[in-house]
This record gives structure tokens, C-alpha cells and sequence, in this order.
């Protein structure tokens, strides 16, 4: 049986090597390989929940709530909705009386003239 010729281990060669070479770019071609996520504000809005841009990154902003009115106000509407990072905590004030029995009548707050 003869050997094969140099131009068929050329061919092997190429057919065996494509395949490596497509598998080793695949992954920059499908992912983001740059190191800056952001330039602006305005590029990481996609994320939702009115992120920031801080140094090529996303940073959430901690503004809320969602549909808030981000920017100067220049109507009611818009001042009452502003972003806020406030949070809402609730005050069990029945609690902190201790008269939170809805039969019980509540005690007058002055006492009543004689």
C-alpha cells in the first residue's frame, strides 16, 4: 500500500484545524469581549430600576419607585412623582397602643367638662 502524498496530510490538516479555530473565536463572537459596560446613563437603562453609570459599569441607583419621574420638575405632576431612594416602613401604631380591638371604643382624647 503506498503512503499517502504531502498534499493529503495538507487537507487533513486544514479540516482538522478549522473546527479548533472556529471553537476558540466562537466565544468573542458571541459575547460582549469589551471591558466598558456603559458610557452614559442612558446605556444602562435596558437593565430597568434607573441604574447608573459609574466607570464603564451599571450600579443600581437605589431610585425608586418604578415609573418615577427622574430630572427637574417642571409641573405638580412631575414634582409629586420624583424618584426618591426613601423607603416605606410600616408603623404598627395599634400595636404600640395596645388598643386595637375594633369593639372597644377608643378613650376621648380630652376629657369631657363635668
Amino acid at each position: 500500500m503506498p503512503l499517502p502524498s504531502f498534499s493529503f496530510f495538507r487537507r487533513a490538516r486544514r479540516v482538522l484545524l478549522a473546527p479548533v479555530l472556529l471553537a476558540a473565536t466562537g466565544c468573542s463572537l458571541a459575547l460582549d469581549t469589551e471591558s466598558a459596560q456603559c458610557s452614559t446613563d442612558v446605556d444602562c437603562e435596558r437593565f430597568g430600576t434607573y441604574p447608573v453609570c459609574q466607570e464603564g459599569v451599571c450600579m443600581p441607583s437605589g431610585l425608586g419607585p418604578q415609573g418615577c419621574f427622574r430630572g427637574d420638575a417642571t409641573r405638580d405632576e412631575q414634582f409629586l412623582n420624583q424618584c426618591t431612594r426613601a423607603e416605606c416602613i410600616p408603623f404598627d401604631n395599634c400595636a404600640r397602643l395596645g388598643r386595637c380591638n375594633p369593639d372597644e371604643a377608643l378613650p376621648d382624647l380630652v376629657p369631657r367638662p363635668p
